[in-house]
């Protein structure tokens, strides 16, 4: 099975014992608009709890409304806490060999990296609470950001996607990786910038970083073609960054990597590339000359200076010099709980698609007929 998963301890499961609804709320937890379902559908109680990953002590329990949402809707999962990613990883992996069906994991998308690891090469499917700042994976499937609802409804529900797996040295990613000046702007965020700042810290950061030299990075592909640039994404679905489309033509299940290289030295130029092509959905059609796109399967990551690099929105390490990092598409694919109805690509459509909405709309329609 997932021979990939560190073994100094054996796996071990700590479920939590505190109803998360006896506690007080915290200052700054938000409500969710999506506690329930429009017209106040809710799937029906499994016979058995899902198992739910989570990190109790994480603030985006809080600042999600995820806490209150799981008080509300007790008797659909079996909370499982978690200390560290390492114990999650194992977590994931031991409730698979126990045979469970789905297991489920609520945050971003560092942490639904973090319990696929421990279901890859396993028949259990991921269910996705996303909770994160970005929640770009659970965006790609259509269960979208904090809608638990919908989220909910692809759990209990019968509908699974089949979703490629890549790992760049031998660490799985999901839905994107980055080389270069935007793993470096996810390095120096820190904990309490996402905090106060969520997704503005990105920003914040990326001037700082607008500021530093930039290695000159080498894509080797098979067959002895060399790409060249700054700044290497890859992406494992259209989504980059919250809600915006990187890569136009790009699926999860298509077999193939799709991969950008800006070749440009100021950071400027570089930011105001990557959100031109999030604005258009970036395609080899509407980019500048200062860009080249592919479609791999593996390949290899060099670069003449230190060079950081992030996995689905985590900071991993830094490659130095003399180190490659190597991608490669794993054989076997990870199983996701998917929606049966997904949230519609376009703005208007996910607004006229929010319970919210669909809610009001019902009550005009009951006013109407009276």
């Amino acid at each position: 099975m997932n021979k990939a998963l560190p073994s100094e301890e054996p796996p071990r499961l700590v479920e939590e014992t505190t109803r998360l609804g006896e506690e007080a709320s915290r200052p700054g937890e938000e409500a969710n608009p999506a506690f329930e379902v429009a017209g106040g559908a809710m799937p029906p109680l499994p016979e058995h709890p899902v198992p739910l990953l989570l990190n109790t002590r994480a603030g985006s329990l809080f600042r999600s409304g995820l806490r209150k949402w799981l008080s509300a809707h007790e008797g659909y999962f079996r909370l499982i806490s978690s200390d560290s990613p390492e114990q999650m990883s194992r977590q994931a992996l031991d409730l698979a060999e126990r045979g469970e069906p789905v297991v489920a994991a609520a945050g971003g998308d560092g942490t639904l990296k973090t319990v696929a690891r421990g279901l890859l090469d396993t028949p259990t499917a991921l269910g996705i609470l996303p909770s994160g700042t970005m929640n770009v994976f659970a965006r790609e499937l259509g269960i979208g950001s904090r809608r638990f609802d919908i989220a909910l409804e692809a759990i209990m529900g019968q509908t699974r996607k089949k979703v490629d797996i890549f790992t760049v040295n031998g660490e799985p990613f999901l839905q994107m990786a980055g080389f270069g000046p935007d793993a470096r702007v996810v390095e120096l965020i820190t904990p309490n910038m996402k905090r106060f700042l969520g997704a503005a810290s990105h920003l914040i950061t990326a001037l700082r970083v607008a500021t530093e030299h930039h290695a000159v990075i080498t894509l080797a592909l098979p067959g002895g073609e060399e790409i060249i640039g700054t700044q290497l994404i890859l992406g494992n679905g259209k989504r980059y960054g919250g809600e915006a489309r990187l890569f136009a033509d790009a699926a999860c299940d298509d077999g193939l990597l799709d991969a950008v290289m800006i070749q440009q030295e100021s950071m400027g130029i570089v930011i105001e590339i990557i959100s031109s092509m999030m604005q258009l959905g970036g395609t080899n059609r509407n980019t500048s000359q200062a860009t080249q796109f592919c479609q791999l399967q593996e390949g290899v990551i060099s670069a003449e200076s230190k060079l950081a690099y992030q996995l689905d929105g985590d900071y991993v390490g830094t490659l130095r010099p003399t180190e490659e990092a190597i991608i490669a598409k794993l054989p076997s694919p990870l199983t996701v709980c998917a929606p049966e109805h997904p949230i519609p690509a376009t703005a208007i459509g996910r607004i006229l698609a929010h319970p919210a909405v669909i809610a009001l709309k019902e009550r005009l329609s009951r006013l109407r007929d009276i």
